[in-house]
């Protein structure tokens, strides 16, 4: 596909937007395809056997993709680093011989990056493209013969002081469960200084709000408001159920957390107010289930952009006007030229759009100029 973009317009910033995960086009949906001569040109850069996770640094010169590899029997982890003006992998850095990983969080000055992988928060130097630390997350508490959960995202603070690690509660044989909580890395010290124990069990998303004052963080129980301002953050309070699991993103301006719904809700998008800690929805992105994935807000607060069938030919990222909780069919963003998306994330200024998917048996990292 030769079409450009010309109308789609997605504005926002990699701190406000992470990674985004969303596929299915829409009626009016623009096609969009790289643009010859940019990173990765039409076929995308080859980044390993599978993505699971992309961020782009703050000067946006750099790509960082998490990908796993296949080594027989094993699934080695590997972060490729990715040159975003030639689209050349410039650096591998080898994660773990096998195993599993999430997505990768660049600290605002970019000095540091870090990743969960298995059972251990992993600090990268990216320009050195060293691993400084490799710290394995302190036992958790549970009776003879339950398993600990499962580390599943992770956010810096805005000074890189901090790094807060989400886990699930521990279990027994998937049955009975008890409550996940938080962790909190101390960068300078170089070690995990204190723990937040939280309501629910399953402990998904966690979105810092700006200035890092407080975090939200999604669980089976609700959204659970942080006060992350005291070296031991502190629960204020938990904001009703409404269905959200993994979609979390904060608006720039600091009043609003939007979540996707999920289960029977996940056609909504819902907003918190975070002066009440009340939630309403706002956004119908269909009629009953569908495949949404990773909400992510742009600088000025005034678009909502999410991935609708990530994990289909027909990946398509939705905007949506937050001033009137409208669909913008006009700046959807469709026909990747992959069999799935797995992961994007929005280079700094807001007019570049990386996505990693698979095509045949490999991932390729690709770009999108709007």
């Amino acid at each position: 596909m030769n079409s450009r973009v010309s109308k789609a317009r997605w504005t926002g910033s990699l701190a406000a937007s992470a990674v985004l995960l969303l596929t299915g086009a829409g009626a009016g949906a623009a096609v969009a395809d790289t643009v010859p001569g940019t990173p990765g040109g039409h076929d995308g850069t080859a980044i390993g056997w599978r993505a699971l996770g992309l961020a782009v640094g703050p000067e946006g010169n750099r790509a960082y993709v998490v990908a796993s590899d296949r080594a027989g029997s094993r699934t080695p982890v590997v972060l490729r680093t990715v040159d975003t003006r030639s689209g050349a992998v410039v650096a591998e850095l080898p994660l773990a011989d096998d195993g599993t990983a999430g997505r990768p969080v660049v600290s605002q000055d970019g000095r540091r990056l870090y990743v969960l992988v298995s059972d251990h928060l992993v600090a990268v130097d990216p320009a050195a493209n060293t691993v400084v630390a490799r710290t394995p997350a302190p036992d958790q508490p549970r009776p003879a013969g339950w398993s600990a959960g499962g580390l599943t995202d992770l956010a810096v603070s805005p000074d890189g002081s901090k790094v807060y690690v989400d886990q699930y509660g521990p279990q027994l044989h998937g049955q009975g469960v008890r409550p996940g909580r938080v962790l909190v890395f101390g960068t300078q010290q170089g070690a995990f200084t204190a723990t937040v124990p939280l309501r629910g069990h399953a402990v998904d998303a966690i979105a810092l709000q700006p200035g890092g004052a407080d975090a939200y963080v999604s669980t089976d129980a609700g959204l659970e408001h942080l006060d992350t301002t005291a070296p031991v953050p502190t629960v204020l309070r938990t904001v009703e159920r409404i269905g959200a699991t993994k979609e979390l993103a904060a608006s720039p301006d600091g009043l609003h957390v939007y979540a996707l719904g999920a289960q029977v809700n996940a056609g909504t998008g819902y907003a918190v107010d975070t002066v009440n800690d009340t939630a309403r929805p706002v956004f119908t992105f269909a009629d009953g289930p569908v495949d949404l994935h990773y909400v992510a807000v742009g600088t000025d607060g005034g678009r909502i952009h999410v991935l609708k069938d990530g994990w289909t030919p027909h990946a398509s990222v939705l905007a949506y006007d937050t001033a009137t909780n409208a669909g913008l069919p006009g700046e959807t963003l469709t026909g990747f030229g992959l069999d799935g998306v797995s992961a994007t994330a929005l280079a700094p200024g807001g007019h570049t759009l990386y996505l990693a998917g698979i095509r045949g048996d490999s991932s390729y990292l690709k770009t999108v100029r709007f």
